[in-house]
């Protein structure tokens, strides 16, 4: 396996740098909005006034997991996108990668919000609240797309041993092993018979996180093995997207777990809440260790980038 060469800009235009402050300050306060959106939605949710009414049943399965992404977005996802919008502000070479995972996250979680709900079985006026999950959704890909661009692995150093194991060989091997979840979970839910509980409350919940994870997260995952594996610039980018993704979204199911054993939902346990929370913790851990693979390389890339204004 060869290590990936150092390519730096020879050249920096006031133009390229103009664009390039433009598209830093639009996603520095697309993040900002984002954060904002997301205390918002909390607070208008069942965790706070309740003004939202979703269309599913108040004491179920699907309202605790509701309950818990709501207080996990206020409390983990909105700050970690405020503190990237403060590091794409100032220009930190790893801003990108901060606000890389709170905009894929929203635009992940974002459609069960809207798919999910059964709108005919259920009395709600989620329907209401529409413009509030549409400008959420398309913050998320915006900002996620805008972060993408800032992301420059060539300025980094080539990955070493930790990153390569880590982002390469760990973090995706774990989200296929996560993944194969729903094998048991689609049989049963294609059966005549369904038996899981938030299944039968709401079949558009899991129907929307199966086609995202399986027809976007399962193949990111492969993409990154096979990129890593042969050296790729793009694959380390990929890697670290899945990983900080992973990094929220692993947290995430832990805590719908945890509310579902607290809120004594049929299915739940403390066992299944302890196994999920480990895991969840797992994919956390790994995403911050290869953060930190890439860590050491971002006062280089801004001397490197500083310099070369300089010569311009």
């Amino acid at each position: 396996m060869s290590d990936l060469p150092i390519r730096h800009r020879t050249c920096e235009t006031p133009y390229t740098r103009t664009r390039a402050h433009t598209l830093g300050r639009l996603l520095g306060g697309g993040l900002l909005v984002l954060a904002a959106l997301l205390v918002a939605g909390t607070l208008l949710g069942p965790v706070g006034f309740a003004a939202i009414q979703y269309p599913i049943p108040r004491h179920g399965s699907l309202m605790s997991q509701l309950v818990a992404l709501d207080v996990f977005s206020v409390a983990v996802v909105a700050p970690v996108a405020a503190c990237g919008a403060v590091l794409v502000l100032r220009r930190h070479p790893l801003g990108g990668v901060l606000a890389l995972a709170p905009g894929v996250y929203t635009a992940y979680m974002v459609p069960q919000y809207v798919l999910g709900p059964q709108y005919v079985r259920y009395d709600g006026n989620s329907e209401a609240f529409f413009p509030l999950q549409l400008a959420l959704f398309v913050l998320g890909w915006t900002t996620a797309l805008l972060a993408w661009q800032q992301i420059d692995p060539a300025t980094w150093t080539p990955p070493g041993r930790r990153e390569r194991i880590t982002g390469g060989v760990l973090v995706p091997l774990l989200a296929i092993v996560t993944f194969t979840r729903y094998v048991p979970a689609i049989l049963d839910a294609a059966g005549a018979h369904p038996s899981a509980t938030d299944y039968l409350e709401g079949p558009g919940y899991f129907w929307t996180i199966a086609l995202l994870d399986l027809g976007v997260g399962l193949p990111a995952a492969i993409a990154a093995i096979a990129g890593m594996r042969h050296g790729s610039p793009w694959a380390r980018k990929v890697a670290l997207g899945l990983s900080g993704w992973l990094t929220l979204v692993g947290p995430a199911v832990a805590a719908m777990a945890i509310s579902a054993w607290l809120r004594d939902v049929p299915d739940a346990s403390a066992g299944q809440a302890a196994a999920v929370t480990v895991l969840g913790l797992l994919f956390a851990a790994l995403g911050l260790t290869l953060l930190t693979a890439v860590w050491p390389a971002a006062p280089r890339a801004r001397q490197a980038a500083s310099a070369e204004i300089r010569a311009v």
